[in-house]
C-alpha cells in the first residue's frame, strides 16, 4: 500500500509539471554529468601522470570533498580497463552540452563552468571518440598529456 501511494504521489508531481520539463531536466543533469566527468579526467590524468596509485587516489577522493557520481561509479572502472561501453556517446554528450549553453543563455543564466565540459567533449570528438562512450573523454584529455592512459601498463 505504501509502494502505490509513493507511486501515486510521483504520478502527480510529474503530471503537474509544465511542457518541457523534463528535456529540461535532462540537459541539466547531462550538464553536471560532463563537469563532473571532464574534471575528474583531468584530475585522474594528472594523478597518474604524478605516479599515483589510482585505486589509492580514488578512495581518498571518495572520503573527501572530491567524491561525485564519477569518482565514485565509472573511474574505479575505467582504471582497470573498463570503460562500461554502451552509454551516452561523446557526441550526445557534447549535444546536450550544447542544448544547455542555448537553454542557460534563454533563461540570463551565467554558463561560467559549461566551456570546459564542451571544450572537452569538442576534443573528443575531433580525436575520434565522439561515437564512443562519453567516458573516453578521459583518453582525449590523456592524449593532450602525452598519451596518458589511466590503465596499469603490463
Amino acid at each position: 500500500m505504501r509502494k502505490q501511494a509513493a507511486i501515486s504521489s510521483i504520478w502527480r508531481s510529474r503530471s503537474a509539471r509544465a511542457s518541457g520539463s523534463g528535456h529540461t531536466t535532462k540537459l541539466l543533469n547531462n550538464f553536471l554529468n560532463g563537469v563532473s566527468l571532464t574534471a575528474t579526467s583531468e584530475a585522474m590524468v594528472a594523478a597518474r601522470k604524478a605516479g599515483l596509485d589510482l585505486h589509492t587516489f580514488l578512495d581518498v577522493v571518495n572520503s573527501s570533498s572530491g567524491a561525485n557520481w564519477a569518482t565514485r561509479n565509472r573511474f574505479p572502472h575505467i582504471v582497470d580497463g573498463d570503460y562500461l561501453e554502451g552509454g551516452l556517446t561523446g557526441n550526445l554528450m557534447l549535444k546536450d552540452l550544447t542544448l544547455y549553453v542555448d537553454l542557460a543563455r534563454s533563461l540570463g543564466v551565467p554558463t561560467l563552468h559549461a566551456s570546459g565540459p564542451v571544450a572537452a567533449f569538442g576534443l573528443a570528438a575531433g580525436l575520434g571518440y565522439g561515437e564512443q562512450i562519453s567516458n573516453r573523454v578521459v583518453d582525449a584529455i590523456g592524449d593532450l598529456a602525452g598519451g596518458v592512459r589511466l590503465q596499469q601498463e603490463e
